[in-house]
């Protein structure tokens, strides 16, 4: 399968992992109270429904994507939210930002990526979260064991990810997502990790 022009998706409208919404499971983190205050990141943020979600007065909110117009969608949907919410135009690997991020929040992202790119994933996000900072993965499509096939969305797991950030980050816990977009059900597991302080 030829890798996903994400751009010309949204150009055209088809973009059938657009959920509406941010997933349940990140309105559960916040609603606990587990999601940092500070410097919040969202990779691959399309219409930037999360970061409406993480918008908060002790929170400063930046989302990235590839297209201009899933952006152009968010700046017309979303004004006057709380505290600083900023969208960029950009590639995630060749980001390099001025400061490190408290939270990362990747939905549909890794899965996204082609297999080759993972690795280069887990250094750019091992770079992006300071010491001590959480990235939180809800993996989905989640399966155990991962078959062969095609993708994206790319099937994915707990090891699977593991593989590629244990160096830099512990897993503090994985559970399945009690609530999620229709049609997800049992296909979503969030992955809480910590970078490590070294």
């Amino acid at each position: 399968m030829a890798p996903v022009d994400w751009q010309e998706a949204w150009k055209a409208g088809t973009t059938p992992w657009d959920g509406g919404a941010s997933p349940p499971a990140l309105r559960r983190l916040l609603a606990e109270d587990r999601v940092p205050r500070g410097w919040a990141f969202v990779p691959g943020c399309g219409a930037g429904y999360d970061l409406a979600t993480l918008a908060h007065v002790d929170r400063e909110v930046v989302g990235l994507d590839l297209s201009s117009d899933a952006r152009d969608a968010f700046l017309e949907a979303c004004s006057n939210l709380p505290g600083q919410v900023t969208y960029e135009v950009g590639d995630f690997f060749a980001y390099d930002p001025p400061h490190r991020f408290d939270f990362v929040w990747d939905y549909t992202f890794f899965c996204a990526l082609e297999p080759q790119q993972r690795a280069p994933w887990a250094a750019v996000m091992s770079r992006l979260v300071r010491p001590n900072g959480m990235l939180a993965t809800l993996l989905f499509p989640y399966v155990d064991p991962i078959p062969d096939g095609e993708g994206p969305p790319w099937p994915i797991n707990t090891d699977l990810v593991r593989g590629f950030i244990e160096d830099a980050f512990e897993l503090l816990e994985v559970t399945e997502a009690e609530h999620t977009h229709p049609g997800r059900e049992g296909k979503e597991r969030l992955a809480l990790w910590r970078r490590k302080a070294g």
